[in-house]
């Protein structure tokens, strides 16, 4: 039986593993001065070089003759371990020896000393799956190992392992495969087998593999298997079904240009056609990501031909930053993993992504009309009750008022004087205005008070109850509808530090100094009042039968 690939190519010593240069040169470098470890921690994606890089270091602690931290590889204990029988070399899959007693049956076996060389390696894969009392098991043997044993701990999910298991090896992290380095390797391989491969090609399958040099051997081992020599860019996407990425790219350009109908046919006729959606859907995110990064100036990588991206920075010149972030959320939402025949998933994200968000727009009141420049406005009505001291008048800007004089005092400010107004443009209309539904200053004010915490309460929720708020003589007043939240107000005002952390923040929002002041609503009485729970019916036929209320519990205020 031929003998596949990516195991014919297998890398034989650390200087051979691909990609992960910064691990195997310290390798290298504790065997050649003596420090080996007695466990170490191989974590990182699949196809990688974990498990063959496990081999390489088992060699090299064994080698006769190692040269510069690297196995001879023709020794005798090399040849045992190149072929798979060597007995002082043990692999454990924890995936299908995952129990407790498969863990006592190497701790009682760890203690026999090497059959040929110098240490016993036990080499445990995927060692993750392992149960919770299998790993207990493992940590006692790895926290007294003999001096003869040597642990190599393989994962893919680092994060299932326990600490207490990382924290007793020396942990190594192997990073995914850059693709051009992985497009070099199968160049390397295909020639070393006699086989021609175009470029294009080569780089379809470097960008199928996600990073996983096995993976990319495999595939490309089943193409040549399929199509032989020469393997062309058209037989490889016929092979990965990548048929549709010029469909997919169509689709790309219709969702960045908001061009819904011909989207929709685009994708009607992918899936007519029998495409496999999800594939397809891969593919759009892939044209979708290389937009991105080439909008943001970021080309490294990509994996695509100079043409395509050319196509790509010519869409990506058409589109805004903003749509096109919009437009990636959408479509990543879209969930092919159940059913890659149905197109709703992706005709509802064509259809979302074309519907940009529409920003929150302010609406400003209308400059009002300014009165002749020699006569005076008149002063404003004020909403609450007139002050003891007269308005101030503030005279008119010549000619209309300027469309941008759109900021000023909140209603409940009309009161302040012409040097406590701020900013400077606002222009007094000449009749009062209607009471604004949104109250942007009183909402500043809560926010520079979010996370301020009175005497008790915390102050932003205490003051979202107050319903009415009122200025005058340099006094702020705050009126609430009920006499329970007052109460609580007025004993926050009581305390120094809560009124000084409320004064200071009206003062940043309204640019002076105010007094603040706690009242009920108009037509609210200051006496005791019948509570809602009193008007009941029960309440009320209780109280006629001789009961009383002994006392009443309210909902405390919306503290955030």
């Amino acid at each position: 039986m031929a003998e596949v690939l990516y195991r014919k190519w297998r890398p034989r010593r650390l200087d051979q593993v691909v990609g992960q240069e910064a691990v195997t040169q310290t390798l290298r470098n504790a065997v050649s001065l003596g420090r080996v470890a007695h466990a170490y921690l191989f974590t990182g994606p699949r196809g990688t070089g974990k498990t063959s890089t496990a081999r390489i270091m088992a060699k090299a602690v064994n080698c006769r003759d190692p040269q510069e931290g690297e196995p001879d590889d023709t020794c005798d204990i090399c040849l045992s371990i190149n072929e798979g029988r060597s007995l002082d070399l043990i692999e454990i899959d924890a995936a299908s020896n995952r129990g407790i007693d498969d863990i006592r049956d190497l701790r009682d076996k760890v203690g026999y000393t090497p059959h040929e060389g110098q240490y016993k390696v036990y080499i445990i894969d995927e060692v993750h799956m392992l149960t919770e009392p299998a790993f207990n098991a493992l940590l006692k043997t790895l926290e007294e190992p003999p001096a003869h044993a040597i642990f190599i701990l393989a994962t893919t999910e680092i994060h299932k392992v326990p600490l207490t298991i990382i924290s007793r090896c020396q942990r190594y992290d192997f990073r995914r495969i850059p693709l051009d380095t992985i497009q070099m390797q199968l160049d390397k391989l295909a020639t070393a087998e006699g086989y021609q491969v175009e470029p294009g090609a080569l780089a379809l399958l470097a960008r199928s593999s996600s990073g996983s040099l096995r993976d990319a051997e495999n595939i490309l081992e089943q193409a040549l298997v399929s199509y032989g020599s020469p393997l062309t860019e058209t037989q490889v996407r016929d092979l990965l079904e990548m048929g549709s990425d010029e469909r997919a790219f169509d689709l790309v350009k219709h969702v960045l240009n908001k061009e819904t109908k011909e989207g929709l046919t685009v994708i009607n006729e992918v899936a007519s056609e029998g495409v496999d959606l999800r594939q397809f859907h891969r593919a759009v995110m892939d044209y979708l990501r290389g937009t991105l990064l080439i909008k943001s100036s970021v080309e490294a990588s990509l994996g695509f031909t100079e043409e395509v991206k050319a196509e790509l920075r010519s869409s990506a010149d058409n589109v805004t930053l903003d749509h096109l972030v919009h437009t990636l959320k959408t479509f990543s939402k879209v969930d092919a993993r159940r059913d890659g025949v149905a197109t709703l998933p992706l005709e509802m994200a064509l259809v979302e992504s074309s519907i940009m968000p529409e920003a929150p727009v302010v609406v400003a009141a209308a400059a009002p009309q300014a009165a002749p420049a020699a006569a005076p406005a008149r002063p404003a009505q004020p909403s609450s009750p007139p002050p003891s001291r007269p308005q101030p008048t503030r005279p008119a800007s010549n000619g209309a008022a300027s469309s941008n004089d759109r900021s000023g005092p909140p209603p409940w400010a009309t009161d302040l004087p012409p040097e406590a107004r701020a900013p400077s443009t606002y222009q007094q209309p000449a009749q009062a205005s209607p009471p604004r539904q949104a109250d942007p200053e009183w909402e500043q004010i809560l926010k520079l008070l979010r996370r301020a915490k009175g005497n008790k309460y915390n102050l932003s929720g205490l003051l979202r109850d107050c319903r009415e708020r009122q200025i005058a003589d340099g006094t702020l007043t705050l009126k609430f509808a009920h006499r329970s939240h007052m109460e609580r107000m007025e004993e926050e005002i009581g305390d120094p530090n809560s009124r000084r952390l409320i004064e200071d923040a009206v003062q940043k929002v309204l640019g002076s100094e105010h007094k603040i002041k706690v009242a009920l609503v108009d037509g609210q009485s200051n006496g005791p009042r019948e509570s809602v729970a009193q008007k009941s019916h029960l309440v009320r036929a209780a109280r006629m039968m001789g009961a009383r209320v002994i006392s009443e519990k309210e909902e405390p205020p919306n503290d955030e």
